[in-house]
């Protein structure tokens, strides 16, 4: 299991095969792959209002074509890709040690309850000490741009 990031969430929903990315869209075919609310909410309002933002530039680089299939797989995540509700996140993460924000929080939870690991494209050092201390591995993805 791997919880992804929103800009590793991008690259699997559009469909991005390289090496980098083809171990999450494995996972995504085998149903271990999961994001999480703040990362999907952050994806999705990149896509939904194009401002020139990181995660936007790689949508609005894609065909129209790809830009709906991508809208619409947003608006209905694939099976492939889990999600865990709040419900039943936040007391996990209401007992995590530290301050921490919504985001890592949530991610860091998610990994716990899935014993999971996580994949993010941009260093986080709150994110990593926070999942260290839960024993979470946390993988920092780098991949060239697909503008």
């Amino acid at each position: 299991m791997i919880v992804v990031d929103d800009a590793l969430l991008f690259a699997v929903i559009s469909g991005r095969s390289d090496d980098v990315t083809a171990p999450y869209l494995a996972a995504a075919g085998r149903n271990e792959l999961f994001t999480t609310s703040s990362w999907y909410w952050r994806l999705s309002r990149a896509v939904a209002h194009g401002e020139r933002g990181a995660l936007s530039r790689p949508f609005q680089a894609l065909s129209e074509t790809d830009r709906r299939r991508v809208a619409l797989a947003l608006a209905d995540l694939p099976s492939g890709i889990g999600m865990l509700n709040l419900r039943n996140l936040v007391p996990v993460m209401a007992a995590l040690p530290g301050q921490l924000n919504f985001l890592t929080a949530e991610a860091v939870a998610a990994a716990v309850m899935l014993d999971a690991g996580i994949a993010v494209t941009t260093d986080s050092d709150p994110l990593v000490r926070s999942a260290a201390a839960a024993g979470i591995s946390v993988e920092v993805v780098r991949f060239e741009s697909a503008e």
